[in-house]
């Protein structure tokens, strides 16, 4: 991949860029909707405690009816195991919603990260040294702009990048252009190959 990314040309550092983007996108948008899919399941967790609620009010009503004379303390009993299930239930159903919770933010953020991580920090490094690169030679070219010695430099380096057939239709035999001076054709190339363009001001 690093000779990829250091040698291909402009158009398909482009076509990488949107790829990386694309696919960086992609798992941000299904962990996302992952996330916020289980936050909304979490819900489950108040129809838990409000049934506890429920059930805690109808323990309650039993457990009144103990002071019935006629009724005894059979409902009262009951009324008051129905009020400690009830509480059970509520405080379940609260932490069955924060659990639910938690794992929709750490399974959300691991959809986006596991995939989108390794691509981020095999590729920015790639792309980060290419930029430099290339900007360095924007440097270099506003300082140099068309020294015989910096045209020579750009032609090896075609040399270096570009196909023999593609080298050959620009100069026919490329170390004998470079020899004798005619390394501009193979330096424009190598330029537009890169995405560069020289100031119009030296042609």
């Amino acid at each position: 991949m690093r000779l990829t990314i250091r040698t291909a040309d402009e158009p398909t550092v482009r076509l990488l860029d949107g790829l990386v983007v694309f696919w960086l996108v992609l798992w941000l948008v299904v962990g996302g909707w992952s996330a916020h899919t289980i936050w909304q399941v979490s819900d489950l967790g108040d129809t838990v405690t409000t049934s506890g609620e429920a059930l805690d009010s109808a323990g309650r009503a039993l457990e009144s009816l103990g002071n019935l004379p006629v009724v005894g303390e059979g409902p009262a009993e009951l009324g008051r195991e129905t009020v400690t299930t009830a509480q059970d239930v509520a405080a379940r159903g609260q932490e069955i919603k924060s659990q639910l919770r938690q794992l929709a933010v750490l399974l959300g953020l691991s959809i986006m990260l596991m995939p989108t991580t390794p691509v981020l920090g095999l590729y920015l490094p790639l792309r980060w040294a290419r930029r430099r690169e290339t900007a360095e030679l924007r440097r270099s070219m506003s300082r140099h702009g068309r020294d015989a010695a910096f045209d020579r430099y750009l032609a090896e380096r075609a040399l270096q990048t570009m196909p023999f057939t593609t080298v050959h239709a620009l100069v026919g035999d490329p170390w004998k252009a470079i020899d004798e001076g005619r390394a501009a054709s193979l330096a424009d190339a190598e330029l537009e190959r890169l995405g560069i363009r020289r100031p119009t001001s030296q042609g």
